[in-house]
């Protein structure tokens, strides 16, 4: 293969992409079927539909490592080695033993059911001559174990993918005995998994950086020129929040939750009971309160919803949100244009006119009951240790089915309430409670899994809690200007807010859409199309967002141009900010902008027309990042402070899991030839999905 000519190679390269454009997917003849990587007129290339596990980084100084998740070691080929199939726990303890004893001379890929996919397997297949493994999804929620164990995973250089259909699962268990079968018939073989050749091999195309990368590397890299050019992109997105309108008030009750979630495989969020449950529940308490606010007494307080994106990566939506407006260092905006700031950009500066948020009732993990009929109230007062008054008042509420128990933990779980506590100027004005259907910690084991599905969810359970929340929010909010105090309060807010029932017909929308329709849920369908609307209006751009999914996928996202970062257009030029004032006052064409996704533009269109009000966005994103302004869009300005600064890599479009027929080292280069073309063809072509752009740039 040294001696063979430049356009020997480039001659099958362009044969075996032709039969792979034609063949990689079909049968024999184009006619479908499974593949075969044996048949001369079949591709020798099968590319796998697989979910992977992606590489986030975070700041140098993080206590636990700047580099979560999986990715191949190689920039320029793919990773490849022979498959190896392992079914069961005995088999994987046998070819440990095996191999201690005759080690192979080449690297392999282990494919497992998911089901034995734990940290302990992970390190015993690693430590003995396996690189990369491709999980068989046979798991059930029942016997899967809980993968959210290694969501801190440090798995640089070994790649790791999910293949979910069963004709690739049979594909790989075939190609994998096969391997078997031939080593078992040589006889010059040393070891049991030295395959000869013919052989099948897995090939994975996952570079996604280096193993010394951070974020603060990747954000503040440059080209080859010496000019900025950003290898990744802060996780984030756009929080949204609504209030109702009282004047003569002086603080405020907010209604808090979050609306992400996260799992080993990113494109597999469910998040059914972890963000979703708390959706629902949020939105049908804001619509018994948007019907019951008017008959608040003059002098109530203020009553807020905030939804938090964001929060599964270090609370980043609420510790944005509660820094600007009840910290000591809120914003300080010198380039305000109407209710923007240009600089820093923030397109509404709505939250400068939110009251004191000194009250918090945070929803978490209210659709999987614990204890029958039962929800906890973990509670908060920054005065001291006796009960505060929304504590009181939530343990005072029952529904029919339901009462409220304070938590036995003294310990609060990580929530918006968190937040409020360590941003607030004042904290020991702060009380607040967390209402949740765990006690001493999270009970439900797929909690950060692709198993927090809705089969188990308890829709009584969400009509309860989201009719407990609604009350105790109002209860609170005219308890200090109702005559009869605290209890009295507590009737009138019952009295207002009748019982939500499980067969109310928002409820059954509401779930249908945010735990199984997704995208396809006529209310999303309908906020996006009024959002796109709207902004046509404005600036006669459309809205482009990103897809919830269906089923919906709860996964935070990147923070970027596309992808819900504010921008601002100044004669034509896009961009993070701008300090010149002037400039974008001169033309009625300049605008700000923000290209959020389908489920913030629902839930803002939703929350404001259930709460009478105006919903808002605020940025979600790591409190230490600043987009640079008159500078183009992705560009950031890194501080120097402790915040975890989650990032995720530019990745290149080709990535991907494959598997190939290995007829020798000649076969081998060639194939790995194919794979680089590829990439250098979509370089070309511009073939690139968004935050991805790699080549040239990428990271060293």
């Amino acid at each position: 293969m040294a001696n063979r000519s430049l356009l020997g190679r480039i001659l099958s390269l362009l044969l075996l992409l032709s039969d792979r454009q034609r063949h990689v997917m079909a049968g024999a003849g184009g006619g479908g079927g499974p593949a075969n990587l044996d048949n001369p007129w079949q591709s020798r290339v099968h590319q796998l539909p697989d979910k992977y596990c992606t590489v986030l980084f975070r700041r140098s100084t993080h206590s636990t490592g700047s580099l979560v998740g999986c990715s191949t070691k190689s920039k320029s080929s793919a990773q490849t080695s022979p498959l190896i199939y392992l079914s069961t726990a005995s088999e994987i303890e046998t070819y440990v033993s095996t191999v201690i004893s005759s080690p192979p001379t080449a690297t392999l890929t282990a494919v497992i059911p998911a089901s034995l996919f734990t940290n302990s397997t992970l390190t015993k297949l690693t430590s003995h001559s396996v690189t990369s493994i491709i999980l068989l999804d046979d798991s059930t929620p029942a016997s899967s174990p809980s993968t959210a164990q290694l969501l801190n995973l440090n798995s640089w250089g070994v790649p790791i993918s999910l293949v979910q259909d069963a004709e690739s699962q049979d594909l790989l268990k075939s190609l994998a005995s096969s391997n078997a079968e031939s080593s078992s018939s040589s006889s010059s073989s040393s070891s049991s998994y030295n395959f000869p050749y013919p052989r099948y091999e897995s090939a994975f195309n996952y570079y996604m950086g280096p193993s010394t990368a951070t974020s603060e590397i990747c954000l503040n890299w440059q080209n080859l020129d010496g000019l900025p050019s950003p290898q990744c992109k802060p996780l984030g997105g756009q929080s949204i929040y609504a209030s109702t309108s009282s004047p003569s008030s002086s603080s405020t009750v907010m209604i808090a939750l979050k609306i992400d979630s996260t799992s080993f495989f990113h494109d597999l969020v469910p998040a059914a009971n972890d963000a979703a449950a708390s959706i629902v529940t949020a939105l049908l308490a804001s619509r018994e309160i948007g019907r019951a606010i008017s008959a608040a007494p003059s002098g109530s307080k203020n009553i807020a919803v905030g939804m938090f994106q964001g929060e599964s990566y270090d609370s980043m939506g609420s510790l944005t949100f509660l820094k600007n407006t009840v910290s000591s260092s809120k914003l300080s905006c010198e380039k305000q244009v109407g209710d923007a700031c240009l600089s820093p950009l923030y397109p509404d500066l709505s939250f400068q006119n939110l009251t004191d948020i000194n009250t918090m009732i945070a929803i978490d993990q209210v659709g999987i009951i614990q204890e029958e009929n039962k929800f906890f109230s973990h509670g908060y007062n920054g005065e001291g240790d006796s009960m505060s008054q929304i504590d009181y008042i939530l343990q005072s509420l029952t529904t029919n089915n339901f009462s409220v128990q304070g938590s036995s933990q003294d310990t609060l779980p990580t929530t918006p309430l968190t937040s409020l506590i360590s941003t607030h100027s004042n904290p020991d004005s702060v009380t607040g409670v967390v209402l949740s259907a765990y006690d001493s910690g999270y009970t439900d084991p797929n909690r950060y899994t692709r198993f927090d599905t809705y089969e188990k969810i308890n829709l009584e359970a969400i009509a309860a809690a989201a009719t407990l929340a609604a009350r105790a929010a109002l209860a609170d909010a005219v308890s200090s200007v109702i005559e009869g105090g605290v209890d009295a309060a507590v009737s009138w807010a019952e009295a207002k807010i009748p019982e939500i029932s499980v067969d109310d017909e928002l409820l059954v929308e509401l779930s249908t859409c945010f735990f199984e329709s997704g995208s396809q849920c006529d209310l999303v369908k309908t906020s996006v199309a009024s959002a796109t609307a709207d902004a046509i209006d404005a600036t006669g751009y459309s809205i482009y967002s990103a897809g919830l999914g269906s089923p919906p996928n709860y996964y935070v996202g990147v923070y970027s141009s596309f992808y819900s970062q504010p921008y601002v257009v100044v004669d034509g030029r896009a961009m993070g900010g701008t300090e010149d004032v002037e400039a974008f006052q001169s033309s009625s064409s300049n605008f700000i902008g923000v290209q959020a996704s389908e489920l913030e533009l629902t839930l803002k269109y939703l929350l404001a027309s259930y709460l009478n009000t105006t919903a808002h966005f605020h940025p979600a994103v790591d409190t230490d990042l600043t987009p640079e302004s008159d500078a183009n869009l992705d560009m950031w300005v890194v501080g120097d402070g402790d915040t975890p600064l989650w990032t995720e890599p530019n990745w290149d479009s080709e990535v991907g899991l494959a598997v190939f027929n290995a007829g020798g080292s000649e076969v081998n280069t060639i194939f790995l030839d194919v794979i680089s073309v590829l990439i250098f063809l979509a370089t070309l072509a511009g073939g690139f999905k968004y935050a991805s752009k790699w080549k040239r740039e990428k990271l060293l």
